[in-house]
């Protein structure tokens, strides 16, 4: 199972988008802003729902920004993650994505490390009659808690032990609530204080890794 945002890709890929609509004088504002708030939110100290409705409310994002960033993800994938996936794959592993990010921005590098469209777990926006982004589609993973939701129902539907792997506290629940058997915190773009510090507490089963090198060392050792 892996989380897309700052694991797949190096980016925060809402926060980017956010980012590229702010063009107006107050924009430097408004950035840091949606730092704050997506630190808090990486972190588990806010709602994850009212994270993200509350950067959107701050933005300006049209449906052609996410267009755009759609058209352009693939040129932001987690340099190595494509051996990690290659390796798992070699090893019969079943490849899931499951992230509080958009369907659309997810399909083109889901299509490039061929994980299934059917595998892909994430949320859909709302966009009125002029194209402004207002919300999202209501699902588990507008909630929170949602993405342990959804790895508990993939679970029951397959065998074999389930690896979570993300770098976020959203991440960690989906370990810390029994859906996943193993947990591997992912420092590659970002290291979140709360995430390090709980992958600390069930060593045998739980690692932090700040490089896909250190992931490939650990799967080779551990689990493939």
């Amino acid at each position: 199972m892996f989380d897309f945002d700052s694991t797949l890709v190096t980016i925060e890929t809402l926060d980017t988008l956010i980012k590229r609509s702010l063009t107006g004088p107050d924009g430097g504002r408004k950035r840091r802003l949606i730092d704050g708030i997506t630190l808090k939110a990486m972190n588990g100290e806010m709602d994850f729902n009212e994270s993200i409705t509350t950067r959107l409310r701050i933005s300006e994002v049209r449906a052609e920004h996410f267009a755009a960033m759609a058209s352009e993800i693939a040129e932001f994938i987690t340099p190595g993650i494509e051996d990690v996936v290659d390796l798992l794959r070699r090893s019969d592993a079943a490849l899931f994505i499951v992230s509080g990010g958009f369907d659309e921005i997810i399909a083109p590098v889901a299509d490039r490390l061929g994980v299934p469209l059917e595998n892909c777990f994430a949320n859909r926006y709302i966009a009125d009659a002029d194209g402004n982004v207002t919300g999202l589609c209501d699902g588990p993973l507008t909630r929170e808690g949602g993405k342990t939701e959804v790895v508990k129902a993939i679970r029951g539907k397959t065998d074999g032990p389930v690896v979570m792997l993300g770098d976020g506290m959203s991440d960690y629940r989906v370990f810390a609530d029994g859906a996943a058997d193993f947990f591997v915190g992912c420092g590659f773009s970002a290291v979140r204080p709360n995430v390090l510090a709980s992958c600390g507490v069930k060593r045998d089963r739980s690692a932090f890794v700040r490089t896909t090198v250190e992931l490939l060392e650990l799967l080779h050792a551990d689990w493939c």
